[in-house]
């Protein structure tokens, strides 16, 4: 996300946002009241962009994913269940778009391979070349 996100103090006791990077929590600023506001409106956000995003990468790249979630993982980037739904976490929108994209074809490889083998690093830089360099760190 390449977009500041001001905050704005309001009057009313709800949450808008009246442009595309904007959110406003109106009310009383309650520190966890606002965090989780934050949090719901970044998951949308994640829904929106990085769900699609992800149904397109694995058109290109042939590998099909079923159910698509979005949560806020404390220490992932995003899962695969064995079902091949994949779980994305919103905290992804803040990388940078190479990042995410390969975030999003290392879970789609897993649909493949549930494990981190040989066979399934292969198939990562068989659809990512450049995945030794893109690889986020934790």
């Amino acid at each position: 996300m390449d977009h500041p996100l001001p905050a704005h103090p309001a009057t009313s006791n709800h949450l808008q946002h009246s442009r595309p990077y904007q959110l406003i929590i109106q009310g009383k600023v309650d520190p966890t009241h606002c965090s989780l506001a934050l949090q719901y409106w970044l998951k949308r956000k994640a829904e929106a962009h990085l769900s699609p995003w992800l149904r397109l990468i694995s058109q290109e790249i042939n590998l099909p994913c079923h159910q698509i979630s979005v949560r806020g993982q404390k220490t992932l980037w995003a899962s695969c269940s064995s079902k091949k739904n994949i779980s994305l976490n919103f905290k992804l929108l803040f990388l940078p778009p190479h990042l995410v994209r390969y975030v999003l074809i290392h879970e789609l490889c897993h649909t493949i391979h549930l494990d981190h083998s040989q066979k399934f690093w292969a198939l990562v830089e068989h659809k990512e070349p450049n995945y030794t360099v893109d690889r986020p760190r934790t």
